[in-house]
């Protein structure tokens, strides 16, 4: 199975019971093999660098231009927010046309929909004081998650090379949030 072959249609068993895990297998295997995963867009390390310093320039500026009224605040704001903004215009245009593939599926932003059920269950059995409750929240979570998480691992592909940013950052929030949930219900039910 290829990630690029036509999957079956999204509400049926072979797409959930064989396409998909498998092509997470594959695109987490692959990348444990060392290989080079493929992808329709362009990720260079000046884009990278460009944003970095936009945000940067955005981050000194907006404090000192809010509070102090500074003038040269107004101009690191102005150059940090327009750059932000016109890079991500390029990024998206540079997509534009471009149709998403599980080829390049983003499982960063899966696993992050994926790992946001779990706080959610816990926060509910604890606030309903039944662990019932919470399991029920939690698989109601997951299911929401996992199909949200799909979505957004298609769809985003649209976002063009910042995508690959937005990946990035969600598959180390979906860690963040994991294990968070895991410590709290392990506190939960020490108690």
């Amino acid at each position: 199975m290829t990630a690029d072959a036509v999957p079956p249609k999204f509400l049926s068993l072979e797409f959930h019971a064989r396409f998909f895990p498998g092509l997470l297998r594959d695109r987490y295997l692959r990348r444990v093999r060392s290989e080079t995963p493929g992808t329709t867009f362009t990720s260079t390390t000046e884009m990278t660098v460009t944003l970095v310093v936009c945000l940067i320039l955005a981050v000194i500026g907006i404090p000192s231009a809010l509070t102090r009224g500074s003038i040269v605040g107004w101009i690191l704001t102005a150059l940090g927010v327009g750059g932000t903004v016109l890079l991500v215009i390029l990024s998206v245009a540079g997509q534009w046309g471009t149709r998403p593939t599980y080829g390049d599926f983003l499982g960063g932003l899966f696993f992050f929909f994926v790992s946001l059920a779990v706080p959610a269950g816990v926060a509910v059995g604890m606030e309903t004081h039944s662990p019932w409750l919470g399991i029920l929240a939690g698989i109601a979570g997951l299911l929401a998650g996992y199909a949200l998480g799909i979505l957004a691992g298609l769809r985003m592909q649209h976002l063009g090379w910042i995508a690959t940013i937005v990946n990035m950052l969600a598959g180390l929030a979906a860690i963040i949030v994991a294990a968070g949930g895991v410590v709290t219900l392990v506190v939960v039910m020490m108690y």
